[in-house]
């Protein structure tokens, strides 16, 4: 998410006056940037997948796709529980190019060179082919394509996880860990970024 600032002019005045006000300015903008931040932090920088594409020629990453449709409810509730968790979305952020895109689009999409259609546009939930070249027709929502950074490879998530069941497969790819070991053994010794969750106190009976 990018921001407009608007520019302040501050006119200062001597003496004393001057250096409150300065000292004030400059609390005010201290308090008010890690809050900006975590706002910031807590949106996953959605792109195209031709912009996609386009980033990972000049800096290379991996490429996560959100595969999604406008009536799939537990997509709405990945974009509500996980994907607006400022971990997970900075995350992701950092170590993906993201791209969300919808499994029965009747856009034209080239990916790799290589052209993908809805061949039946008309149809009701028909199923865009670039999806299900990707899910290798298991076409469920929501499903997640992993792709590494040559683009010539992916892995395939399905289903709805709350950050916690979520993050360990993040890093476990952007990690590039799926060559070399299981994603068992990955769970063993991995650490979650995720403050840990609040604990509730036992409910009191009254007498």
């Amino acid at each position: 998410m990018k921001m407009n600032l608007n520019k302040f002019r501050l006119v200062l005045f001597a003496g004393a006056a001057a250096a409150l006000t300065l000292t004030a300015f400059t609390f005010h903008k201290k308090q008010q940037t890690p809050a900006a931040q975590q706002t910031a932090a807590a949106h996953v920088e959605w792109i195209s997948i031709e912009e996609a594409q386009k980033r990972c020629e000049k800096e290379p990453r991996r490429i996560f796709i959100d595969f999604t449709t406008s009536w799939c409810g537990w997509c709405k509730v990945m974009d509500k529980n996980t994907f607006s968790n400022p971990v997970i979305a900075a995350y992701m952020n950092k170590n993906y190019y993201c791209v969300s895109f919808n499994a029965e689009t009747t856009d034209t999409v080239t990916f790799n060179g290589q052209q993908f259609y809805n061949r039946n546009p008309g149809v009701n939930r028909s199923p865009h082919d670039f999806a299900v070249a990707v899910l290798r027709g298991q076409m469920s929502y929501p499903s997640y394509g992993i792709f590494n950074k040559q683009r010539n490879s992916v892995s395939i998530l399905q289903g709805y996880m709350p950050p916690e069941q979520f993050e360990p497969y993040l890093h476990y790819y952007a990690l590039e860990k799926e060559g070399t070991m299981s994603y068992a053994d990955f769970l063993k010794t991995f650490k979650s970024e995720l403050p840990p969750a609040p604990q509730t106190q036992p409910a009191t009976t009254g007498h």
